[in-house]
């Protein structure tokens, strides 16, 4: 009766440790162990990702769109030839206006310009009024620079502050509706801005996405210190990463998109790479998921029933309403070519033909927006 009785023992622990086996093979199957198996964009419950919207998908890690109204397509008058290449949207918290900031350049360039027009609209997709605010003159401001937008709390005097990051300087106002300053003695590491501002501090990064900094006051003469570095180990080979914004969201992660490419992509251009997501805890160590997932695509459904693939979409910015909420994602875009690319342009070549990212510099160059949510 004793040995039947252990046997019995030894039979009941092998079933609860196939039971258990069996559990944690679902679990890994089902895709997530810790919330950095969901991008930091959820949780991980019971081996599912439970996803914040607007984050959908396995991992997290793709940014659902919402039917956009037709006026986001180009958030400035189309019927200029002149260029945008994305701006900085920011909200009155009094009259809840939008004003949106864009340098503009000639046909033709993506670079070049000493104004920046200033727009305001009762809506964050538009349509913008542009001509009713002064514009604003800047520094020589060259291609891929800028702007980018910080909102703050001055901690001298309790004021909150807009700022206007560009050309390698910060331009500073108590209004939306300006005058603008330049900070004097004041620049930033590199070109392609990212700021942002939490818990105190200024955090900082540029392209290519690899060093973040922080300095704790917005004055004349502050200086960098390296906070963290940004980890390319699960990066495509041939996926080259610019133009990040970053954030950080409720729950104190913090976020990078940026737009991706690949040089060689010159066909299939709906397809092409396009964007990448790194995240973070604490803006010291960041990951990169290894399924390389994109937050952002080329498609765009409007609410006048049609909807445009966007051959590249570059220059990313991220709109969080007061609660935090990702909204929206304003960026620079080609309005002109769509999936075929422009393979056969002789200009601006890379391995022997035009890829899908460089339509752009012989195409109408734009402010796009577009609506998030589940």
């Amino acid at each position: 009766l004793q040995i039947m009785s252990m046997m019995a023992g030894v039979k009941m622990l092998v079933a609860v440790a196939l039971t258990l086996m069996t559990t944690l093979v679902h679990s890994s199957n089902a895709g997530c162990v810790t919330d950095k198996n969901c991008s930091l964009n959820g949780v991980c419950s019971n081996g599912v990702c439970q996803c914040d919207s607007p984050w959908i998908g396995s991992s997290c890690g793709v940014l659902k769109y919402k039917v956009t109204p037709k006026s986001g397509f180009s958030l400035y008058n189309i019927t200029d030839p002149r260029n945008t290449w994305n701006g900085a949207i920011m909200q009155d918290p009094t009259d809840k206006m939008y004003h949106l900031y864009v340098p503009i350049f000639p046909p033709g360039e993506l670079g070049g310009s000493t104004t920046m027009l200033h727009g305001i609209a009762t809506n964050i997709t538009g349509p913008y009024q542009w001509g009713k605010l002064p514009d604003i003159t800047i520094d020589y401001l060259g291609a891929f620079n800028g702007p980018k937008s910080v909102v703050y709390i001055d901690p001298n005097n309790g004021k909150r502050m807009y700022s206007l990051w560009l050309g390698g300087g910060v331009y500073i106002s108590d209004s939306l509706n300006g005058p603008f300053k330049k900070l004097p003695n004041f620049t930033y590491p590199g070109a392609n801005p990212a700021p942002v501002y939490y818990d105190g501090l200024f955090y900082f990064t540029n392209s290519p996405t690899e060093t973040i900094y922080t300095t704790p006051y917005l004055i004349s003469g502050a200086k960098w210190t390296v906070h963290g570095t940004v980890s390319r180990a699960n990066v495509p080979t041939n996926w080259l990463s610019e133009d990040p914004t970053m954030w950080v969201d409720k729950r104190g992660n913090f976020h990078i998109i940026g737009h991706a490419y690949d040089p060689h992509e010159y066909e299939n251009c709906g397809t092409s790479v396009l964007s990448s997501h790194f995240f973070s805890t604490d803006g010291k160590t960041w990951e990169f998921l290894p399924e390389a997932v994109q937050p952002y695509q080329h498609t765009v459904q409007y609410d006048d029933g049609t909807s445009h693939l966007f051959v590249t979409m570059e220059r990313p910015d991220v709109y969080l309403d007061e609660n935090g909420e990702l909204t929206h994602l304003n960026l620079a875009a080609d309005l002109v070519t769509g999936a075929e690319g422009c393979a056969d342009r002789v200009n601006h070549t890379h391995f022997g033909h035009c890829p899908c990212d460089n339509c752009k510099y012989e195409d109408h160059g734009g402010t796009t927006i577009i609506s998030l949510g589940l």
